[in-house]
Parts: structure tokens; sequence; C-alpha cells
């Protein structure tokens, strides 16, 4: 009996039907799962080698640490993941391996830190995604894969804080996805603390989720804030909130917050902000936009709308209607633009944006009203052409 059971076992640990039926699927499936015996490693080490495809050594240290994670060497591998960021900063899936280990280790702000540095050089210039900004202008970027919220004015980077984002790895779709959305947005009001549980820390910042682009494509879900915690520490344990996103509370409240403007403070969400990014010439269309307005050409400037356009009035349909009289009524329109800003969003693997959010401040005047505000505008590629989605105006009181 026992001799039966110990052939058994043999037969059981060392099934080779996989290699059999010549099944290389299901070896990735036995390595992942730590069942796989030396003859199915060398079946696999051969197969890739037979590729002949060169392998960065940034990647073998992303699989060398996979492999210490698997013999529990927590430390090692967190060493092991940081010098293959430190050999390619940009896209890296060492990032996410990195963020979720430092959670079960001792002395995380050190590690941290020398994320930090590695960040600081890749972002010594602005990324692509920051078109145009003024000078006294704050941009908020926040990139889930590095696990950090990064503040320019004007092109120059000011600040760069450690957050937390979304349980969930991936772009939000619904509520209760556990996910953190990815995409431009803008903050809309300050929650005030007597309104807010005490796991807020006493600070919060809503954003504008889901945005046009967002509705768009079918997003749902809301309540996305930009938050504190009563938790010491919290945002250095990445990937854990519900969806939103959480930074150090005495610094949100102290450094972050005071660089919010409601009216004109953009925040930009991306799982990777890129390296590189084919861009339009956005400020030029914007100019055009500008031009044919103030020659009262109608037809040309309902042309830089979308078909999906939407504002508080409804539709295009209802924008037309309203725009010919207000334009053609009048005997001549001049508009001013100044402090213009254009953020670029994509996702990784796009050689181009999938849409922008431009915002200026806008003087208008006419023979027979005038007003001023900040004007924002979420801007698409349709038909080949860019578009308006959608567009607001804050008046100045």
């Amino acid at each position: 009996m026992i001799l039966f059971l110990i052939l058994f076992c043999i037969c059981f640990l060392f099934s080779y039907e996989e290699l059999e039926k010549g099944e290389i699927k299901g070896l990735f499936r036995k390595f992942y799962e730590g069942k796989i015996s030396n003859l199915e490693l060398k079946v696999l080490k051969s197969y890739f080698e037979s590729l002949n495809l060169p392998v960065e050594d940034y990647i073998r240290l992303y699989t060398k640490g996979l492999l210490l994670e698997k013999q529990g060497k927590l430390k090692e591998a967190i060493e092991t993941y940081l010098r293959s960021i430190e050999l390619n900063p940009y896209y890296n899936p060492s990032y996410y391996r990195f963020n979720f280990l430092i959670r079960k280790v001792k002395n995380r702000e050190l590690y941290r830190e020398r994320i930090r540095k590695i960040l600081e050089k890749r972002f010594k210039e602005a990324p692509p995604i920051l078109i145009e900004n003024p000078e006294n202008h704050y941009v908020f970027l926040v990139e889930k894969m590095s696990q950090y919220l990064f503040i320019f004015k004007g092109k120059e980077l000011e600040g760069m804080y450690p957050v937390t984002t979304g349980m969930n790895i991936g772009d939000k779709e619904r509520e209760g996805d556990g996910k953190t959305p990815e995409g431009i947005y803008y903050f809309t009001r300050f929650i005030p603390p007597k309104k807010l549980s005490e796991i807020y820390g006493g600070v919060a910042v809503a954003i504008n989720y889901p945005n046009p682009y967002d509705k768009l494509i079918g997003k749902t879900g809301s309540g996305i804030w930009l938050h504190g915690s009563n938790e010491e520490d919290r945002n250095k344990l990445p990937f854990s909130t519900r969806g939103c996103v959480v930074a150090q509370t005495y610094t949100l409240k102290t450094e972050i917050v005071p660089k919010i403007k409601l009216s004109n403070t953009l925040i930009g969400i991306y799982k990777v902000i890129p390296k590189e990014l084919k861009t339009e010439d956005v400020k030029k269309f914007i100019l055009s936009w500008k031009e044919a307005w103030e020659r009262k050409d109608l037809n040309k400037f309902i042309s830089f709308y979308s078909k999906h356009f939407t504002w508080k009035g409804g539709g295009l349909k209802e924008w037309k209607a309203y725009k010919r009289r207000t334009i053609l009524s009048k005997k001549f329109i001049k508009v001013d633009i100044s402090n213009l800003s254009i953020l670029a969003f994509s996702k990784m693997g796009d050689e181009n944006p999938r849409y922008y959010l431009v915002e200026f401040y806008q003087r208008y005047e006419s023979d027979s009203y005038s007003d001023e505000g900040v004007k924002r505008m979420y801007v698409v590629r349709e038909d080949g052409k860019l578009k308006i989605l959608s567009e607001e105006f804050i008046m100045k009181k």
C-alpha cells in the first residue's frame, strides 16, 4: 500500500502530459503555481531561447525579482526591482511589484526615497502631455504606476508627493470597482471638514469625474476626491483606496491644497505619464476658433464643435440656435485669450492623445455686451479633425 502511494505521488508530481501534448500554456500555469519540474523548466527556457528575441536588462531584473518573490526574499526582490527601474524609469512593471512589496517590509520610506530620486531625474523636464501652461499656473499630475503626485508650476516641477490610489489596477469604469479613474479633470469643490467622516483626515477636494469624455465612452461612478486620512502615513501604503487619491494629511493641508484654485487648477491622472507623444497644434485650433467667432462666421464657428457636443442648454442643435442669436445680432465681436493651459490625455501605447483639456482666460466684448472669465474645453479628434466636445465658462464675479 505504501509503495502504491509513493508511485502515485511520483506520477502526480511529475506528470508530463503538457509536454506530450505540446501544450506550452499549461507549463506557464504550473510555473506560476510553483508545481513545475526541472525538465519542464528546461523546456520553457529552451522555448524562449529559440524565439531569438533580445531581452533588455530591466526585463531580466524584473523576472529575477518575480523569482525572488516566489522564494520569499522580499527585500532582495525590492532591491532588484529598484535596479530595474533605474535602468528604465518609464513604463516598467517593476514599479507595480515594488509598490506592492514595500507594504510588507519595514523601513519602506528608505525605498521610496530611492524611487523619489529616480523620478526627480525623470521629470527634470516637463512631460509631453503638458503642452501649454502659464508660468504662475499650477497643474497636478498623478501617476498610478509610481504612486506619486507631481505638481508643475508653469513647466517646472515644483513638488512631488507619495500618494496611494485604487486597490484594483486599471481605469475606473463603474461605481464601486475600486479603481482610480484615468483622465484629465479639474477640482470642483472643497468639502467642508464638518461634512467629512474622520477617515478623511479633515481635508478633501472633489474632481469632476466622470468628465465629458468619460460619459461619452460610458464610464459611471462618482465621488472621486483628493483627500487625506486619519491613518498615519496612509499615503505610503500603495494601491489601498476605493478609487480616490490619498495624500499625507498634513502635507495636503499645508502644501498641496493651497495651490488649488477651483476655477482653473487641472489634475491629470495617468497609469503612466508618457515619455513621448505626438500632439496636435491645439493652440492653432483655438486661435482659429476665436477668429471665426470674431468674424461672425457662424457656419465656420459651429464646424469647430463635435457632433457629440454638450453644454448646459443641450446638444449641438441647441448650441447652434443659441449662437445664431448671440453672434449674428452683434455689430462687432472682440475676443481676447490669455493664460492658456493645454493638457493632453493618452493611455499606454497611444501614439496620439485621446483628448485634450484646454483652459484659458477669456475677455469678450461686443457692441451690446461684455464679460470675462475662465473658459474650459474638452477637445477630441473626430473624423480626423479636432473638435470641441464640451465647453463651459466661469464668469468673473
